[in-house]
């Protein structure tokens, strides 16, 4: 039999999980990522006694619940099974090397049993049941435990010790996953978190963001050993592509079983956009987010320093984003502020949103964000009056201050009416028609269309500098665009809504509008004399 030997990325991973809490192995497809998620299993139990391990694998969740693609049973049974191989020979490899000193047994989870010995077809149906208990023995009655489990947000709250996130990056409620496990590394200071997947087709996903270089300009050559870098999101990770597999003696094969080069296979495939997701790992935009991933992710770099975003929870922390305004505003720049009104959808309260943004040429900066949650009409004019003299006293005046409509209609007229610290008030019912129809529309088209088509474009051309916070780009990235129309699920984790999104593009229009613009009382029309959009 052929001697097991670990690849170089895979020793190189090894050590870096024993000096960081926190790690991504962004490796691609069939890489051994399973089996050395095994190894880091074992290292962690073999460290003490009493030392829990969790492996929380995406495979084993219905196949409903996978953000790529719905899987049949059988399909279903392989990868587990797979899975459940590669986990098995990572530990018996491990416990091998260590020559007698620690015992590992295999029991189930839910009844204790202890097996003496247990073939590979129960062992897989343990794995595939999350039943599946591993056991390294110290001595009869001291051990550590590995424990295989489902990575569902209910039950992630429960869990202690080191958790293992095995591709993560088909997890469609990731995000749920992470908010519910992220604090357990903080109770411990010897617990680790280790996430590993290739790269999601969906660029929404968080695991796309948390493997997006922080600095862009980073280049990967072909390296045994993988490549360490700084995601976006601020996480330390191990990326090692085909070219870095292949270089550490990984080999694919064609049809008919012959070794394939590096360059024939990647010649050989015609689906790139899978190539890129699952061997080259290289982020592009996808997927159905209206705002491209990578040029958010330039305009927040732009805006360290220089925009933020703040929940306001309190008047301080309102009077905070007072005063940013106050020493970051550009004096006589074009300044608007766009306000989308609190509501409610689908039993969730959204939080209202201010946007104060400016224009140099082309190029527009969101100075400030602010979110917040309250009911009370007097309460969001207080503020948005605040806004405007913050705008004035940086000698910034806002030119307009732009209301959506369409939902909180009396709240929008009354705030009209009685104006806003001399500021004209314009107000966008979304569902009206623009008449006459915009240069480049072939089909009628409404308000909420047109300016979030404006707001996107002008996203995606490069041409904002916006808050670095994660709730902007998160929120941002939640709005798509469905056959013409912008659509938004509410995020049950703290009701947003692309209330941010919403703000921005109400923000451009007050930038853009001439003269006086609102609607007519009916709301069967919106009569604005339009500027030109950039």
């Amino acid at each position: 039999m052929k001697r097991w030997t670990r690849r170089k990325y895979q020793q190189v991973a090894l050590v870096a999980v024993r000096q960081t809490r926190v790690l991504g192995l962004f490796w691609a497809r069939q890489c051994r990522k399973s089996t050395t998620l095994g190894d880091i299993a074992f290292d962690e139990m073999s460290a003490t006694a009493g030392r829990n391990v969790i492996a929380a694998s995406a495979s084993l969740l219905l196949g409903t619940e996978l953000i790529s693609k719905t899987v049949t049973a059988t399909e279903q049974a392989l990868i587990v099974g797979r899975e459940a191989h590669a986990l098995r020979l990572a530990l018996d490899q491990c416990a091998a090397e260590q020559k007698g000193k620690l015992q590992l047994v295999t029991a189930n989870a839910e009844t204790g049993q202890v097996y003496a010995a247990i073939d590979g077809d129960g062992f897989a149906d343990l794995y595939k049941s999350g039943r599946l208990e591993m056991r390294l023995m110290f001595d009869r009655t001291s051990y550590s435990r590995l424990r295989v489990i489902a990575p569902n947000p209910a039950t992630a709250r429960g869990w202690t010790g080191t958790v293992l996130r095995d591709e993560i990056g088909f997890i469609k409620n990731e995000a749920e996953v992470q908010e519910a496990i992220r604090p357990i590394i903080d109770t411990d200071p010897a617990f680790k978190m280790i996430y590993a997947s290739n790269l999601p087709s969906d660029d929404r996903h968080p695991w796309f963001a948390m493997t997006l270089p922080a600095d862009p300009s980073l280049v990967f050559t072909p390296n045994a050993s993988g490549h360490f870098y700084r995601g976006s999101t601020g996480i330390r990770i191990h990326r090692v592509d085909i070219a870095d597999a292949y270089a550490a003696g990984h080999v694919l094969y064609n049809d008919n079983g012959q070794p394939l080069t590096l360059e024939q296979f990647l010649a050989s495939e015609p689906n790139k956009s899978m190539l890129r997701n699952n061997y080259t790992l290289v982020h592009e935009y996808g997927g159905a987010a209206s705002v491209d991933a990578l040029a958010l992710h330039e305009a927040q770099k732009r805006g360290v320093g220089r925009c933020r975003h703040i929940n306001v929870e309190s008047e301080a922390d309102f009077e905070a984003g007072v005063a940013w305004l106050l020493e970051h505003l550009t004096p006589g720049l074009p300044t608007a502020i766009g306000f989308d009104v609190a509501s409610t959808e689908g039993g969730q309260s959204n939080p209202a949103s201010a946007s104060v943004t400016q224009q140099a040429g082309n190029q527009f900066v969101t100075v400030l964000n602010l979110i917040w949650k309250s009911r009370k009409e007097a309460l969001h004019r207080a503020r948005l009056a605040r806004l405007a003299t913050a705008c004035e006293r940086a000698e910034a005046r806002a030119r307009r201050v732009v209301i959506d409509a369409s939902n909180e209609r009396l709240f929008a007229e009354g705030t009209r009416d009685a104006g806003v610290a001399g500021v004209p008030v314009v107000l966008v019912l979304g569902g009206a028609s623009v008449d006459p129809l915009p240069p480049g529309y072939q089909e009628p088209i409404n308000w909420k269309t047109y300016t979030g088509d404006q707001y996107s474009s002008a996203l995606n051309d490069n041409k904002y500098t916006t808050p670095p916070e994660p709730y902007f780009a998160k929120d941002h990235r939640q709005v798509t665009k469905d056959r013409g129309a912008y659509r938004c699920e509410v995020d049950n984790r703290d009701g947003g809504h692309g209330d941010t999104f919403d703000a921005g593009k109400l923000a451009q229009v007050g930038l853009a509008t001439t003269g006086h613009a609102g609607y007519e009382a009916t709301g069967a029309t919106v009569a604005e004399e339009r500027g030109a959009f950039v």
